[in-house]
């Protein structure tokens, strides 16, 4: 009877065995500060240290002033910024690959960079409680602010779908987009992804041990930065320090020759050289900025300029700089100002009070 017993036991436990050959080794591969894990034996936050082994089910907190960083085998790692609480429901893996992997931020702010899904049924999803955030390889934020009940989901690159739990509402995220959910109602249609938000990746970035995990392929990539030679990035970066102020005040000069041109005509230039040559437009008063100006950067390459429209139909002028490597998405010198159409009459104004006041 005893052996019986034993039998069934095992055949029981049979799943549960299997599960664990899929499961890849997560681990809080670097801390900063104080890192806790829900203890359910003794119902109390005890001390996570440094390479834990952490399993499906496991809390894991952050205290202030401190960060985390979570890696999933090979194939994704998630940082936690401050007062952060998060739960890994689930982290399976097939082949070294991600199965499916669900993580759920009841508090704060987490970071997630996921390599490239391998099949259609891979899952990578991050959950707040009004919230789902589901990808296919790519780097974006989630954060949930309790006292507002909202979620913000920011993506640097790849493709992130964003379904309210609680309403029918659904958006998809692609490169520098973001959105907003606030208690129960839908996502916010996309919005051009805040400056404060990409420097706060990139602080982040530098912070990865991405060759101590071993993480390879499109990941890797976006950690090419900080595998160049030193020197490479000394001699780039003092140039580029220099670059940068010229092309800032370069861009401060330009958007106020817009601002100029819109208060004589209604209506902004279709191309920079509007500024200086009439474009047969009624009310033009130009030039708006000296007749010798080249719209060069100081990397010797063509100010860019274009209008736009964000997803949610508001249209804006982007001018950017390639910077000092001339190709999109390069890092050093790589310079952006967005120019909102629908608040240049309140620009306007704004300078006007700051003239009378002068």
């Amino acid at each position: 009877m005893k052996k019986i017993f034993f039998l069934l036991f095992l055949l029981f436990l049979f799943p549960y065995f299997l599960k664990c050959e899929e499961a890849e080794n997560i681990m809080l591969f670097k801390k900063k500060g104080n890192v806790f894990y829900w203890n359910f034996l003794e119902k109390k936050w005890d001390d996570l240290p440094e390479k834990s082994n952490l399993r499906e089910g496991v809390y894991v907190k952050t205290g202030p002033f401190s960060e985390a960083i979570i890696s999933f085998g090979k194939k994704a790692v998630i940082t936690l910024t401050e007062n952060t609480v998060i739960k890994i429901s689930r982290g399976l893996f097939k082949k070294g690959k991600i199965k499916e992997v669900k993580v759920q931020v009841p508090r704060g702010k987490i970071w997630s960079v996921v390599e490239k899904l391998p099949e259609e049924e891979s899952k990578y999803e991050v959950e707040t409680p009004n919230t789902v955030a589901a990808v296919r390889g790519t780097v974006f934020m989630v954060s949930f602010a309790q006292q507002g009940k909202s979620t913000r989901v920011a993506v640097i690159s790849g493709e992130v779908g964003v379904l309210s739990r609680i309403t029918k509402g659904y958006v998809l995220l692609k490169e520098n987009m973001a959105t907003t959910v606030v208690s129960n109602k839908p996502p916010v249609p996309p919005q051009v992804l805040e400056e404060k938000e990409r420097q706060e990746w990139e602080k982040w970035k530098q912070s990865i041990p991405f060759s101590e995990i071993g993480i390879v392929g499109g990941i890797a990539e976006i950690n090419a930065m900080q595998t160049m030679e030193a020197s490479r990035i000394v001699r780039e970066l003092g140039i580029t320090k220099k670059g940068t102020k010229k092309v800032l005040k370069d861009f401060e000069n330009i958007e106020n020759a817009i601002l100029l041109f819109y208060a004589d005509t209604g209506k902004v230039p279709k191309k920079l050289k509007d500024l200086i040559e009439n474009p047969e437009i009624p009310g033009w008063k130009g030039p708006y900025l000296a007749k010798g100006t080249n719209f060069m950067d100081p990397y010797g390459r063509p100010y860019q300029y274009k209008i736009k429209k964000t997803p949610g139909g508001k249209k804006y002028i982007e001018l950017f700089t390639f910077g000092f490597i001339g190709a999109k998405g390069a890092t050093y010198g790589e310079e952006r100002k967005l120019i909102f159409i629908d608040k240049l009459d309140q620009m306007l104004k704004k300078k006007l009070s700051e003239k009378n006041n002068f």
